[in-house]
This record gives structure tokens, sequence and C-alpha cells, in this order.
């Protein structure tokens, strides 16, 4: 594990280039995993023997000494039992956790060339249930919301003249709630045309 705050080129590939030299086949991608997984050692997830003798056997896999029972480095993760290669999973966690404005199933099924977009759907809720925190606080306190629009574009009349925005900027503010309390979507402010 890493000890202090993740950096940008130590610890994660900053751009698509060094994701790319980062990560070229399976086994760099395992040997990451092995880093982050078993970095202070490994424990037996079998017999709970911490930091004793061990086999490697082949990369991201290992023999417990004690038990003779083997673990994976993908065991527990959302990298268990998949067929598909690391490199792609590894690619598909860098373009979604980049993305500003967040990703679609299509979007990423489109970027990585992935065969029907039921297989991209499935990706995309494995990523996002893992990077949940779980056991979570809610929102509390003061809670901060950037503006959004409300409203349409109005369409024009037999595709003459541009269409016009008919919408308000809402302009967030900063709101106590009680503790405990979360956004629940209600606008901050009242939209006038």
């Amino acid at each position: 594990m890493i000890d202090q705050q993740p950096r940008a080129g130590i610890d994660y590939p900053r751009n698509w280039h060094e994701l790319l030299a980062w990560f070229p086949e399976d086994a760099a991608c395992l040997r990451y995993l092995e880093r982050l997984r078993w970095g202070r050692g490994l424990t037996c997830r079998f017999c709970g023997a911490v930091d004793g003798s061990w086999w490697q056997m082949r990369d991201g896999l290992r023999r417990c000494a004690l038990c003779r029972s083997e673990t994976s480095v993908t065991a527990g993760t959302i990298f268990a039992g998949t067929r598909t290669p690391l490199v792609s999973w590894f690619a598909a966690i860098w373009y979604v956790v980049n993305q500003k404005q967040g990703v679609s199933a299509l979007g990423l099924q489109r970027v990585l060339g992935l065969g029907s977009y039921e297989t991209a759907w499935t990706w995309l809720h494995k990523l996002r249930r893992g990077m949940v925190l779980p056991g979570r606080e809610l929102l509390a306190g003061a809670v901060e919301i950037d503006e959004t629009y409300v409203g349409a574009r109005q369409t024009s009349v037999g595709g003459r003249s541009p269409g016009t925005r008919r919408s308000s900027r809402s302009p967030s503010r900063a709101t106590r709630r009680p503790s405990g309390c979360g956004c629940d979507g209600s606008p901050t402010s009242s939209a006038t045309r």
C-alpha cells in the first residue's frame, strides 16, 4: 500500500502515453497490483500467516509455505475471474477517472473498442461500485453546489431561425442544512426567464 497521497507520474500515470508505457502487457499490470496489495508483505487469506514464507508461482500468484494455499493478486477485486486482459481494464479505469464530465457506457465502448454495449455497461458499473467508499458520511454543514442551467433550448419554427436559449442560470449558494442531510436536488434559487 502507498503510505502517502498518490503522486502523478510516480504512483499512477499522468497521461495516456504514460499509461501505455507503464502497462504494455498484463505482466506489468500484475506487478503494479502486487506492489499496491502486497507492498508491505503478503498475508495469507487462508491461514492468516503474516509475512510468512511463500513461493511465487507466476506473476500475480503466490503459494503460502505454511498451508500450501494459492492466492492471486486479483482475488477479491473487480478483476477476479476476468478473461479480459488487465491492460484493457487499466485503460478503462484511467479513462473513467480522467473524464471531468463523466463517462457513458457507449463512450467507454467506443474508446476501448469493446464488442458490446452490455460489456461496457457492466465494466462501468463495476468501476463505479469500486469507487464508492463504504460507510461514507452524508453531506453535512456548508454544502456548495456549482451553477447549472434550468430550462431547455427553444426549437425554431420551420428551421429558419436559430434556436434561442430559454433558460436562466441558477447560481449556486452555500447553504446550511441540518447534520446528516444530503443534497435533495431542489433548486437553490427561483429561475426566471
